[in-house]
């Protein structure tokens, strides 16, 4: 366990990974009060983090804790110049910090100036550290290196430690490191650590931060070895599970005006899974849409398979997962007012570039204008709840029009229409007859056609509309259109992906007009009101509650089909 502890730290980057990641949950784990992490653009006077207190187990006093921080190994190059130089810093503390940045209420505090590294202090280095702080030690000021065997020792004792961290999760755990090459494996061992330590009853408040830390760190450690393995697909359905089973612990939390110290610190761990999960988004993007997207067919051939399924599972995925990150940057950008300029306008233009991101790969892969499965309405009702965010509709509706068209034509034709069959052989073999029996089980329901008919009113004419329900009616009269709201028990059981729950309205058939299908959303909507009471909802998360819909396979609510303006 140290040794993967080890490798791990070292592979940490200094930026948004041992500093505002790792180190801050392990500081407070250990009985120190962090009182600053680092920012962007400000300056540090060379140190990274500030902390106070004493460490459990080691010390008796309290002391005053100034940690300048370095990726990976540090060795003589770095001691002086470059891009990890060491002694600017370390002088910089002396000079300037210790003299202006230091707290009254911490002035009288003996002080500890930590090197701290994922790595080691290399041999050539240290004759240069052994120097330095033999000259500047005092009576108050003293040094220490905390390197990635003193972190990994720490970790093992106070977050990771047997009598913590159980012997069940501590092996799915390292089964999750070990299988970072198989995305599905590895999905099923983080989520099986995820869910022991996250989905028991706490005993305490205390109780309760450990194991949000415990699952931080390890799943922070499982992405570090997943890009170190170079698979994103890992990094990114891992990432975006943690952040769900996170927010399954702390939602039941009131917003008051004047929160508890234990809810501010529910909050920042919060943020930390968020930002996990951002960061791992923005990967897995870059290497794939955002780099390949306007290449015509680039994407689809990309997915290296004969079988025209597999290409069309995987770019429905792919368009899910874009407008996903699309949503959250809007809702982000929107919520937070208050940020730095820089960073709004950072969400703002990545909310644009995912836009034309998506329009890129929709108009260069023609299977995405071919659903073959009946849930691929959720990553349809994301694409166009975005647009309609960013008031872009008109970009998305010839898309529309074309599904509504190309579905119900592959129905006439009896060539891979849309099915509610899930499973994968299933879907290999569809369509195996065309036989009306095939047809009536293959289509038994349908949360597709009711919603690309509600927008039919806004891409069709009256004759394109006609001959969108006639098909219906000719090739699957039995099928079940129909939609899906949470129920009072969806809050607590969607998060870790029980999907048995919600309520079915099942009277939206196409057959039955405009009208009649927007009068039944609409009484629906007024009657199935537990969708407020969701606490991503209730807290204005909404992107929350649509990234579990499309992670777990849950229809999108007509509450979300149209925003009214």
């Amino acid at each position: 366990m140290k040794i993967i502890l080890k490798e791990y730290l070292a592979s940490l980057k200094e930026r948004g990974d041992l500093d505002k990641s790792v180190l801050p949950n392990l500081l407070s784990e250990i009985g120190l009060r962090v009182l600053n992490t680092p920012m962007i653009g400000t300056r540090q006077n060379g140190v990274d983090i500030a902390a106070v207190g004493k460490i459990k187990g080691e010390e008796k006093q309290r002391y005053l804790y100034l940690f300048c921080i370095k990726a990976g190994n540090i060795s003589r190059s770095d001691w002086s110049a470059g891009v990890q130089a060491v002694r600017p810093e370390l002088d910089e503390i002396r000079d300037v910090y210790l003299r202006s940045n230091v707290a009254r209420e911490h002035a009288d505090l003996p002080i500890k100036i930590c090197l701290c590294c994922g790595g080691e202090l290399e041999e050539t280095a240290l004759m240069n550290w052994a120097g330095y702080t033999d000259r500047y030690t005092t009576d108050k000021i003293s040094y220490e290196e905390w390197n990635g065997d003193r972190l990994a020792d720490l970790m093992m004792r106070c977050l990771l430690a047997r009598e913590l961290l159980e012997e069940e999760p501590r092996r799915n755990f390292q089964k999750a490191v070990a299988m970072v090459n198989e995305p599905n494996v590895c999905y099923e061992y983080t989520r099986a650590f995820l869910g022991n330590l996250l989905l028991e009853e706490h005993s305490s408040q205390k109780d309760q931060l450990l194991r949000l830390r415990q699952s931080f760190i390890c799943l922070h450690a499982v992405i570090s070895w997943a890009i170190e393995a170079n698979n994103l697909e890992s990094t990114y359905r891992v990432s975006e599970l943690g952040m769900l089973f996170c927010w399954n612990l702390i939602r039941k939390r009131e917003p008051k005006k004047r929160p508890t110290k234990h809810e501010e610190t529910l909050t920042f761990i919060f943020d930390q899974f968020l930002k996990l999960y951002l960061t791992t988004s923005e990967m897995y993007l870059e290497k794939t849409a955002y780099a390949h997207g306007g290449t015509p067919h680039a994407l689809s051939v990309a997915v290296r398979s004969r079988e025209s399924v597999d290409v069309n599972l995987a770019m429905f995925e792919l368009l899910g997962r874009l407008a996903t990150r699309g949503i959250w940057t809007d809702l982000l950008s929107k919520r937070l007012p208050d940020a730095d300029p820089y960073f709004l306008k950072s969400l703002t233009e990545s909310t644009n570039r995912t836009l034309d991101t998506l329009v890129s790969v929709i108009n260069s892969n023609p299977a995405l204008s071919s659903p073959i499965r009946d849930d691929h309405m959720i990553e349809i009702a994301l694409v166009l709840y975005l647009a309609q965010l960013t008031q872009s509709e008109s970009r998305f509706l010839p898309w529309l029009k074309s599904i509504s068209h190309r579905t119900t034509f592959a129905l006439i034709t009896n060539s891979q229409y849309p099915t509610c069959l899930r499973d994968y052989a299933d879907l290999l073999a569809h369509p195996e007859s065309a036989d009306q029996s095939y047809l009536d089980e293959a289509c038994v329901g349908s949360i597709l056609y009711p919603y690309i008919y509600f927008w039919m009113q806004y891409v069709a004419d009256e004759r394109e509309i006609k001959e969108f329900t006639e098909r219906l009616k000719k090739k699957i009269p039995n099928c079940t259109h129909q939609a899906w709201f949470p129920d009072e028990e969806s809050d607590d059981l969607m998060w870790c992906g029980e999907t048995h729950h919600g309520i079915c309205v099942t009277d939206v058939s196409p057959h039955n007009g405009h009208e009649a299908l927007v009068e039944t959303l609409n009484k629906a909507i007024e009657t199935c009101a537990a969708i407020s009471d969701v606490s991503a909802v209730r807290t204005g998360l909404i992107p929350m509650f649509l990234t579990a819909c499309r992670h777990y396979r849950l229809p999108i609510p007509p509450s979300f089909w149209f925003l009214r303006k």
